[in-house]
């Protein structure tokens, strides 16, 4: 499912292909009603619960195999590059990004020192500000004056389905309503010079999301999905999703742990190797670079970095 823009009006969406439909126009049109009314926001879709899933499930697999007539091109469903994705959910608490989770990352930035790698005794976790949530092909601004080193970090974003807390590892992925792309954008020199995460992972735009949620139904197993990460066109990040220190059960379940987790939370789940940062020298992203950050089973969440105030 997605959020999207089309002539001003924001949608709920499904997604087929190159073709993307306004779920409640879609609706209206085909004459297809639901046991509870459907909400606006996908976040409110989360909260609302399985019996909506599973009535929305039964509308997507209905129009999974139709070709969608010509007359309705623009009413309710359009070419995917006929409409603008937004972020697909903004959720009401900082999503919460783990920290060093796969073992050749951490090696990689440990040998530039150089020094042992030593995989973390528990999951680190940290946030980043609600505020830096932008969508599929939005740009995202950085200023000089603030930083120059500029870095990309693809992973895979969790989103929570329910309430829940002291979570067992056994039940975790009950807790999952589905998975989406995340870049977790990082000022590298304000992350270091804090001693803290926070602010440097925090910067408008610094936290490219989408374009799509996919429901767990439509993943499968998280542990078998491929994340590859280009940027102006040359792979960077190429790694599987499964080979994370701690696995997604173990984050939900350490998270809960004396804390309550919520619909539509976000846990980012750790970046793979190839980011800017392990690099001899290390290279920052530029003014008009690209970043295509594609998850199998999910897509591709593309960005552009631009510098403020140059055109």
């Amino acid at each position: 499912m997605a959020t999207v823009k089309e002539a001003e009006e924001t949608s709920l969406a499904f997604t087929f292909g190159s073709s993307v439909v306004s779920i409640h126009a879609a609706a209206a049109a085909l004459g297809r009603s639901f046991e509870s009314a459907v909400p606006t926001t996908l976040l409110q879709v989360i909260e609302a619960g399985p019996e909506l899933w599973a009535d929305l499930e039964a509308f997507y697999d209905s129009l999974r195999d139709c070709e969608f007539p010509d007359d309705a091109r623009g009413a309710w469903w359009w070419d995917w590059d006929g409409v603008s994705f937004e972020p697909p959910i903004i959720p009401r608490k900082n999503p919460w990004v783990v920290g060093a989770n796969y073992y050749q990352h951490l090696a990689n930035g440990f040998a530039r020192i150089p020094r042992p790698a030593i995989a973390p005794p528990h999951v680190e976790y940290f946030t980043k500000a609600v505020n830096s949530i932008v969508g599929h092909d939005a740009d995202i601004v950085y200023d000089k004056r603030v930083t120059r080193t500029v870095d990309f970090e693809l992973e895979l974003a969790v989103v929570i389905g329910k309430h829940g807390k002291d979570v067992p590892v056994a039940d975790a992925y009950d807790w999952v309503f589905g998975y989406t792309v995340a870049n977790d954008i990082s000022a590298r020199e304000l992350q270091l010079g804090h001693q803290q995460y926070h602010r440097g992972k925090s910067l408008d735009g610094f936290c490219p999301l989408g374009p799509v949620i996919a429901t767990t139904r439509e993943t499968g197993d998280p542990n078998r999905l491929r994340m590859r990460q280009w940027v102006n066109g040359e792979l960077k990040q190429d790694w599987p999703v499964g080979d994370m220190i701690y696995k997604i059960d173990k984050l939900i379940q350490v998270l809960s742990e004396g804390m309550t987790i919520e619909p539509g939370e976000i846990i980012i789940c750790g970046t793979v190797p190839g980011v800017g940062f392990e690099q001899l020298p290390q290279s920052w992203l530029q003014h008009g670079d690209v970043l295509e950050a594609e998850i199998s089973r999910i897509g591709l969440l593309r960005n552009t970095i631009k510098m403020a105030g140059v055109g």
